[in-house]
């Protein structure tokens, strides 16, 4: 059975000259998820590597780099969930942790361990819960000063200037990953700064259950199996939760670039819950394989001009990598843009969907 794991940096708005830059982190990310499968690694141990690959780069909105509060301190949100077990485990607004998306993948962990007097374990901390927790499972804990970039520094000053103004900002080139394993079981991770200037506790998709991640193996021998990540406005991924919509959409699908392109446009763009949003911002990607067929559907979507996504099959000797545009006569927030590769079990190449 063939393994997969993509990534993508962010769906927004990305300069072109940065597209390499972009691409090439992304690439990393990808082999590092690749080396976990070839060491015999999970869907799960993938999906965590290859998104602290992202989480350490500062180009990204994730771990070092990301967007800083108003207060100027950086708050991260993180989430994964195991398609194997249908666990979940998400961290939100959480200082001083090098790595959200670990301490999220031991949130999830943990799900399974026996807790005395009949206690159920947390599936999601935040805040100053959280950084305890990352402390006693001794995950690398730093000054909230070596979490920011240059980068974000840069903007914070910059947009700061401007709150009075009443301007929004958006920087949505947060981090996701999805993984198909050689056990045909899926994960998703998604790790985000937030929003420029957000408020203080402020918590986004990234962390929330069905809204940032969706992952379902549990019975991939009879039925289909699905992984979703998505990025965006986490507000409005949030409302629509809209991770778990897409998955609902394409598990049981025989054509998933179709239902794809029908629930961000129908769950999303059409959502009753948005009807007063202007600009609905927000990208998806996407593993589908089918149980019958055992063929595999890599797919990303986005309404936002730009979004960054490579993938890498065990095997492949370099990962493929894409910017995917919306097309130049589209208005960003109003159409949905949707790209692929198709894998089929019986010849180990992609096909480019169109």
């Amino acid at each position: 059975m063939t393994a997969i794991i993509a990534v993508h940096c962010g769906a927004g708005s990305h300069s072109s000259k940065l597209y390499g830059d972009y691409k090439r982190l992304c690439n990393r990310a990808c082999r590092k998820g690749i080396q976990v499968l070839q060491e015999g690694g999970t869907a799960m141990e993938a999906v965590k590597a290859a998104v602290i690959v992202l989480e350490n780069h500062p180009m990204t909105n994730s771990g070092f780099g990301s967007n800083l509060t108003s207060d100027g301190f950086v708050e991260n949100d993180a989430s994964v969930m195991d398609g194997r077990t249908l666990t979940f485990g998400g961290c939100g607004a959480v200082k001083k942790v090098k790595n959200p998306i670990a301490l999220a993948y031991d949130i999830c962990l943990k799900q399974s361990n026996t807790q005395p007097l009949g206690l159920v374990p947390p599936s999601l901390l935040v805040g100053q819960g959280g950084l305890q927790h990352a402390r006693k499972a001794s995950l690398k804990i730093v000054p909230n000063k070596r979490l920011i970039s240059k980068k974000a520094f840069r903007q914070f000053t910059k947009y700061k200037k401007l709150l009075e103004s009443h301007e929004s900002h958006e920087r949505l080139d947060t981090v996701g990953a999805v993984c198909i394993d050689s056990e045909g079981h899926v994960a998703s991770a998604c790790s985000s700064g937030g929003l420029i200037l957000k408020k203080p506790g402020r918590v986004g998709q990234a962390a929330l259950y069905a809204s940032g991640t969706w992952a379902d193996s549990l019975n991939k021998d009879t039925e289909s199996t699905v992984a979703v990540c998505t990025t965006g406005c986490g507000e409005y991924l949030v409302q629509t939760q809209l991770a778990k919509e897409i998955a609902d959409v394409i598990k049981p699908s025989s054509s998933p670039i179709t239902d794809l392109h029908r629930a961000m446009t129908s769950q999303f763009l059409e959502s009753r819950y948005l009807r007063n949003v202007k600009q609905k911002m927000a990208g998806a990607l996407v593993l589908h394989r089918n149980s019958e067929s055992g063929e595999t559907s890599l797919l990303w979507g986005h309404s936002t001009e730009t979004m960054g996504v490579s993938y890498m099959k065990l095997g492949d000797n370099k990962p493929k990598s894409i910017m995917s545009e919306l097309p130049h006569s589209a208005e960003p927030g109003e159409t949905i843009n949707i790209g692929g590769a198709h894998f089929f079990s019986n010849n180990p190449s992609s096909k480019p969907l169109t």
